[in-house]
């Protein structure tokens, strides 16, 4: 369950951008995570929840993840398609295996309210 260190490294990040900013407490967090990073959403949300409790400046945050889906374009075709299918996914139109990934593997703290 790699999800808890990952939660325990943004705890610590957040963290060290509450007290660069002098903040009080951190209220919300928002997360991109994308459909392919391996992360499972609920697991992630369930560890920093725990982790949170820790440390003063977080404890009452509330986590908001929005979840990328994924998005392909096609090498040979060049349209760009969205699909469920992680693994081994083919252009809808040609049917090529020639794809570049354009969104779906992010791992990103979007922004976050403090109080200052």
């Amino acid at each position: 369950m790699h999800e808890v260190s990952i939660a325990l490294s943004m705890v610590n990040e957040l963290a060290r951008i509450a007290k660069e900013n002098n903040a009080k407490y951190i209220s919300a967090v928002n997360l991109r995570i994308g459909r392919s990073s391996g992360i499972v959403i609920d697991s992630l949300k369930f560890a920093f929840d725990a982790i949170k409790l820790e440390n003063p400046l977080i404890s009452s945050a509330e986590i908001v993840i929005e979840e990328v889906p994924l998005r392909y374009e096609c090498n040979d075709c060049k349209i760009s398609f969205e699909t469920d299918y992680i693994h081994f996914p083919s252009c809808p139109d040609c049917k090529s295996y020639s794809l570049k990934l354009l969104s779906g593997d992010e791992m990103d703290i979007v922004n976050m309210e403090l109080e200052v």
